[in-house]
Order: C-alpha cells, then structure tokens, then sequence
C-alpha cells in the first residue's frame, strides 16, 4: 500500500473543522513564503523584525501551526502585508 493512499484514508476521516484549519494554516503559510520570497525577506531577518527565534519561523513554515491573532498580527506587521482579511 502506498503512505500517499494510508494519508488520504485518514485524512478523509477529520472533521469538517479539521479539514479546514489545516487548509488555513496551509494557505497562511504559502502566503508568508510567497511574500517572504517576493520582498527577499529571510527567516532570519522576518524572526528578527517580530522578535522570536528563527527555529520559531521555521517551525511555522513546515508544520500546521496554531497561528495567534497575536503572531498574524506581527507577521503581517514584519512583512508589510495583511496575512488575513476581516471585513469590519
């Protein structure tokens, strides 16, 4: 059996909700790396801009964090760019 086949058999089994905090997270993910890559911007230098490690901007980029509003905030702050739209 293929793990690729194992995965999607599991996956098929998470919740709705799951489902779509993996997806965000996903999506917020691919967005700081885009920008990050588009501005030049290192992990170094985006840990040194929010003041965390860069093993704490590492781990963000290749998991599934539980972003805060707090670190979105910053991050967007680093960046220059809105990580996530609210309509008010």
């Amino acid at each position: 059996m293929k793990q690729n086949d194992l995965l999607h058999r599991q996956f098929d089994q998470v919740s709705p909700a799951i489902r779509l905090e993996v997806a965000w997270s996903a999506s917020i993910i691919d967005k700081i790396d885009r920008i990050s890559q588009e501005k030049g911007i290192t992990q170094r230098e985006l840990a040194r801009r929010i003041g965390c490690s860069e093993t704490q901007i590492s781990r963000w980029t290749r998991g599934f964090p539980n972003f805060t509003l707090n670190s979105l905030a910053k991050l967007s702050d680093a960046l220059g760019e809105n990580l996530i739209q609210i309509p008010v």
